[in-house]
Formats: C-alpha cells, structure tokens, sequence
C-alpha cells in the first residue's frame, strides 16, 4: 500500500516537471497512469514467500501523446528508491532506449527533488573490444608503411583504404579519449563487416585476462550500469540477461522492478532468444581446425592441461582432441541425412516438418553430434562447440539430453514432448560459396512458459506499457502471449489519447498499380510517386527494405536529395539534429529511414507533419529484434 510519504513525494516531483520542463503539461490520462503504476508497485514483492497472484504487474494501454514515459518513470522512480528496488527501463529498440537516456531520464534527473543516478544497458556487440582495434588499426598502420616503401606493390581498392582508413582514425579517437568505444556515439557511421571485426561477444572475450582490460569500454560500462538507481536497457538485453542471471550485468529480479516500454514486442522477442538456427558446415570446419592446431597450441596453465586430459580420459569413445575429429564426422552425417530428408520435400529447399516430428533418419546423428560437441567444447574450451550442441539441443526433445541414443528415434517420432511448449522445427538449405549447407531450425509456437519462469514469477514488479496491448477490447491475448494467464489480480488500465486524429489527421490509402511482391515494379512506381508525395516542410518515408531506400533515394532529382537524410549514412542522432536545424531555418527536410526510425523518435509540430509509409513491414517486432540482438 502507498504510505503518504511516497504519495507526497510523487506529486512533488510532478510539480517540479511543470515548472522545470518547457512545455511539459500533465493531462487526464497520464495521472490516471500515474495512479495505476503507483499502486501496482507499491505491491511489490519483497521475498519468495509473497503470493503470485498478479496484483504486483500492471497492463497498460495508452496511445500517443498521453505521456507514457514521466507517467511511469516518475511513480517508478520513487517506489523504487522507497522499497529499496532497482529500477529498470526496457525499451523494444535502440531508438527508444535512447530517448530515455538522452531526453526523459535527464530532464527528470535535472528537475526531481528525488534524487537518482541511471545508466544505459547494452550488450557487448554495441562496444569495440579494445584489443582487437589497437591490434587491427596497428596492422593497417603497418601495411600503409610497407605500401609506401614498396612501389611494385599492386594498387588497392578503395573500399579496402576506405576500411583501413576508419580503423586508424577509430583508434586515435578512443587514444585520445574523443570515443568512449560506443558505436552508438561514433562521429560517422561504421558498417556492419567492419564493427563485426572490431567487436566481440562472451565467447571470444577473455575479461580479465585481457591485457586491455582495464580499459574496455564494455567493462567500464557494466560497473556504470551496477552503481546506478535507474538502468535503461531493451527488451533484448533484458531476456538475454534473465537466463544467465549470475553473470549478468543487470541485476536479479527478485530485486527489481521492471518497465517495459513497448511491451507489444516482448512475446515475439521471447520466442526470438528461445529459438535456434544452426549450420552444419561450420562446425564441421572448425573442428578440423582445432584438430590441425591442437599440436601447435601455446602450453596451457598446469591446472588447464590437467582438466582437458581428465576430459579426454572420461570420453575416449568420441576420439581425436576433445572429440573434434569425431565431432567433423558427426555433423557431416548430420548434414548428409538433414540433406537426404529435403530431396523432393520442397522447391525452395524448406522441410516443415508435421507437428514438429523430425525426419528419424537424423535424430540418432543429431544426438551425436550434440555430445561430441559438448565434449570438444569441454576438453578445449571451444564455447563455439558448446553454441553447436544448445542449438541441437533445442532442435531434439528436450529429454534427448538425458536418455540413451535409442530414446531419439522415438521422441522424433513423437515429435514435442508432453510437459514442453510445442517446438516448430524444420530444415532448410541454403547455397553458399563453399557449397551448400543445412541449416536446422527450431523455435517454439509460444515464450510464455519461459516468461513465466524467469520474469513474472520472479520480478519484484512490472509495469507493461505500449499504445497497443488490447484486441477486440480486451486484454486476453496479450495476457496469454506473455504468460500471464493464472494471475487473477493484474491491474489492467485503458486509457485513450488525448489526440484527436480524426479532427487533426487524414489517412490516404493510394492506388497503387503494382504491389510490394513485385519489387522492381514497386521500386519504379515509388520512384515515379515521391516528387508529388514530399509536399510538407517535415516529411518523414518509411521503407520496409533498406535497398529499396537506397535506390528511390539514388533516383530523386538534385533538388529532393539535397534535403534528405538518409538513414544509414549518418549516426541517427546527427539525422535528427540536422533535420531539427533545417526546420528551425524555415526549410524543408526528408527523413528516408526504416521501421527502426519510427519508434522512439520525437518530432512534434512541423519537424514531422507528414509520414509516407512505402510498403508496410511484414513484422516490426522481429525486424527490430533482428537489429537489436545483443551478446550480453
């Protein structure tokens, strides 16, 4: 139950947002907020022994312009402090996290009598690992010396100097302190094949045995991330972080209070970090390597040497180092029964297999393959193995881990089994450069089971928010998307927007000639279109398809691409300011972005009065997903 002093403190902090933030006005809908979320953390649960009926998780549907953010931040933020909980944000993209961290969280820290500290959340991949840029930027300084010095040498490609060019410049930048080692903080975009190179996740990071450990950015992030009241992270991050919960740079749940902003995307991000997709080449590759170098490794630690012995002593069935040799047999076998198992199934090389049953002939491999794949992983410390052998433990039944081989043909038989979420799994071929390969595929019909295992039965409290939680009027899908059926006391709010669209917006459906599924078509009749569609000062153009974007922005007239921005070619944040400032003169401005740029962006009155959507996305949720995955 609220106490009186948080009630005081709420509207103390309410009062200084009225006269501390320009323009800030507190309206109908947001206090009815306020209100819900105040009461549902007030029932936070403060050990395991409190009930799990609901009564510490709120649903809320709000629209646009209620004021979502302070309407749940400022009661967060005081009965985090009062209860002794940390808080923490989830965003569902990098955008929105942003705004939090770059517009909301300052103007309320600036203003609050309640005093907070907060700190943003990002997995390792949005970090440059320290040594591998010194060490490449070291190697492109080097071969520029060797090329100047050797005039026979064969000319190089301007994407090469290009790549070689921006890694030297990145390495000064961090040297010299100008970059904190934050893609999201570069001066000038870098594209996806260079930052791969410059980054690192939990498998390939060494911590403290890192010679530049004491400088990496991620690190020195993390402890930021641990000495802060307030935590921003997504949705991403946050499961990430739930399933290695002792490692995890978050902090527990039982000692958190969670608010989830777009919290519509949570169920299809849970069957996200739930499902696998697995190549069988790869693995095959890597094991023949670490065969081949396994005789020329440096000397490992006494201790070290000693436990990779003992491992091959206990598995001498699986052979050759760690089993690797036995492990590259495996999955070739794998891939050649996966491979047997499309012929005729499908033109596009696409096996669904009916409810979830596996082809039998490529169970008994896959259960192999997983075991030689865990013991290379054990003998050697190869966590790529270990990746291989989680990706077929989700393709076979769950009880395959702890059966004998004979168990498999059964439970493939079978298909899923009784007390698992029903697992979609099927087979795909894919061409490569080195050949064909197969990939096997598993992801379940639904995370609710996993949510409620590591989130609603374990948090201190949540709040759910987003413009679009409700279908048919009510709450009941969502409820059972997300796990929360059996959870009698969820405080459930509905509140409308205080916009009136119908009075302020038009909604224009074109006739189109062509459709979206013909996209050379489509491209053209776009292209043909956009001259007569950018009529206002603040135009903001949404694709579904970042080439169709580049090729309709390729073909404007001189005049049109002179005032558009182009996502992709610029840090996001340096797009708006640009755009901001190109309003603010009393000129015209294009934004030509993906569906990424139309979440957590504001651009109120005539920054954006009109927004031309080219091709609606197929699924927003998995396209931001896909660009948000994160190794924590």
């Amino acid at each position: 139950m609220l106490s009186e002093d948080e009630k005081d403190q709420i509207r103390e902090v309410m009062d200084a947002l009225k006269s501390g933030v320009e323009g800030f006005s507190s309206r109908r809908p947001q206090l009815e907020m306020i209100a819900t979320v105040a009461t549902t953390l007030a029932a936070c649960r403060i050990d395991d022994e409190a009930p799990r009926d609901g009564r510490n998780i709120a649903m809320i549907e709000a629209g646009t312009g209620t004021g979502k953010s302070f309407g749940a931040l400022v009661p967060a933020i005081v009965l985090a402090k009062s209860r002794r909980r940390r808080l923490v944000v989830s965003s569902s993209t990098v955008a929105l996290q942003h705004q939090y961290a770059e517009k909301d969280a300052p103007a309320l820290q600036r203003v609050s009598p309640v005093e907070f500290t907060f700190a943003v959340a990002k997995g390792r991949r949005r970090y440059a690992c320290t040594t591998k840029l010194l060490g490449e930027a070291g190697d492109a300084g080097q071969h520029e010396i060797e090329m100047d010095d050797d005039a026979s040498a064969a000319p190089e490609t301007a994407a090469v100097r290009r790549r070689r060019t921006i890694v030297i410049q990145l390495a000064e930048d961090f040297e010299t302190g100008r970059w904190n080692g934050d893609r999201d903080e570069l001066p000038v975009p870098v594209t996806d094949d260079v930052w791969r190179d410059l980054s690192t996740d939990r498998q390939g990071c060494a911590v403290n045995r890192c010679p530049e450990f004491a400088r990496c950015p991620f690190y020195e992030a993390k402890q930021r991330v641990r000495a802060a009241d307030v935590v921003i992270a997504n949705h991403d991050l946050v499961l990430a972080a739930l399933a290695m919960e002792s490692s995890s740079v978050l902090p527990p749940a039982s000692e958190t209070i969670y608010v989830f902003d777009e919290a519509h995307t949570l169920a299809a991000k849970a069957i996200e970090h739930l499902s696998a997709k697995h190549a069988l080449r790869g693995p095959g590759v890597a094991a023949r390597y670490v065969g081949r170098r396994s005789g020329r490794r440096p000397r490992l630690q006494s201790r070290r040497r000693a436990a990779a012995q003992r491992s091959r002593q206990r598995r001498p069935a699986h052979g050759g180092v760690g089993g690797t040799q036995s492990q590259d047999h495996r999955s070739a076998r794998l891939r050649r029964e996966a491979g047997a198992a499309l012929q005729g199934r499908c033109a596009a090389g696409v096996d669904a297999r009916r409810r979830g049953r596996h082809p039998t002939p490529c169970s008994v491999p896959a259960g192999d393959a997983r075991g030689g794949a865990r013991s290379a992983a054990r003998a050697r410390r190869i966590r790529g193995f270990d990746g291989h052998a989680r990706s077929l433990r989700r393709w076979l039944p769950c009880r395959q881990a702890r059966q004998p081989a004979g168990y498999v043909g059964a439970a493939a038989a079978r298909g899923h089994d009784v007390d698992d979420a029903p697992v979609a799994r099927w087979i795909e071929r894919q061409a490569g450069a080195a050949g064909d390969d197969v990939h096997i595929c598993a992801a379940p019909i639904s995370g609710s089971d996993e949510l409620r295992r590591v989130l609603w039965n374990r948090t201190s409290a949540a709040v759910l928010m987003s413009g679009t939680l409700t279908s048919s009027g009510t709450f009941d899908l969502f409820v059972r998307q997300t796990g929360l059926v059996g959870y009698p006391s969820l405080n459930l709010l509905r509140v409308d927007s205080p916009f009136d669209y119908r009075a302020n917006a038009k909604l224009v459906i074109p006739a189109m000639r062509t459709s979206p599924t013909e996209p050379a078509a489509h491209t053209n009749e776009v292209i043909a279109r956009m001259p007569e569609l950018i009529n206002t000062r603040g135009t903001l153009v949404l694709f579904a398809s970042g080439k169709q974007m580049r090729d309709v922005y390729g073909s404007l007239d001189e005049r049109l691409r002179r005032i558009t921005l182009v996502q992709g070619t610029m840090p996001k944040m340096e797009m708006l300011v640009r755009h901001r400032a190109a309003i603010d003169r009393g000129e015209s401005s294009v934004l030509f972005g993906l569906q990424s740029l139309a979440e957590g962006v504001d651009l109120p009155r005539d920054y954006c009065s009109h927004v031309i959507c080219v091709k609606p996305p197929e699924s927003s949720a998995r396209d931001s997903g896909r660009n948000q995955q994160d190794s924590v």
